[in-house]
């Protein structure tokens, strides 16, 4: 990868955050990131729910999900397995859908590098049965 998933992590947080993205959400999710970056094991196996959890209540929140995205790069690069491969992937092809017309291009292009990323991980690098995502797509043509 050419970017640092963690830095980039902290950045979308901070947008996330400026933007008001979370809401009433804002303070649990500043505690659970918190917590996941400082613990392990449950805990850390928590914090992450609880922020996939926040994601899934604000489906809007653009920068918060790309946070999530790179979070789980960084989850999946300390304790590997396959479902956390697959809710990558998962964060990914959502964001690919959603957030295109909202996003910066060095953003999406980060996104797509980690879902490649996601789905070598999943022995799935030719994308055989996953939905196309790349720049093309988007233009009409494949």
């Amino acid at each position: 990868m050419k970017f640092d998933a963690a830095v980039a992590a902290q950045e979308a947080f901070r947008r996330a955050q400026s933007d008001g993205e979370l809401d009433e959400d804002l303070d649990l999710a500043i505690e659970s990131e918190e917590r996941f970056a400082s613990s392990t094991g449950q805990d850390s196996a928590e914090a992450y729910e609880a922020l996939l959890k926040i994601c899934e209540t604000h489906p809007t929140a653009t920068a918060f999900l790309e946070f999530l995205i790179y979070t789980t790069w960084n989850y999946v690069i300390e304790l590997p397995s396959p479902d956390r491969f697959k809710k990558g992937l998962e964060l990914c092809n959502r964001y690919l859908k959603e957030a295109t017309s909202k996003t910066e291009k060095t953003q999406l292009k980060q996104v797509r590098e980690l879902r490649h990323s996601f789905l070598n991980g999943l022995g799935q690098a030719d994308d055989e049965g996953v939905e196309e995502y790349d720049e093309d797509a988007f233009a009409g043509g494949d």
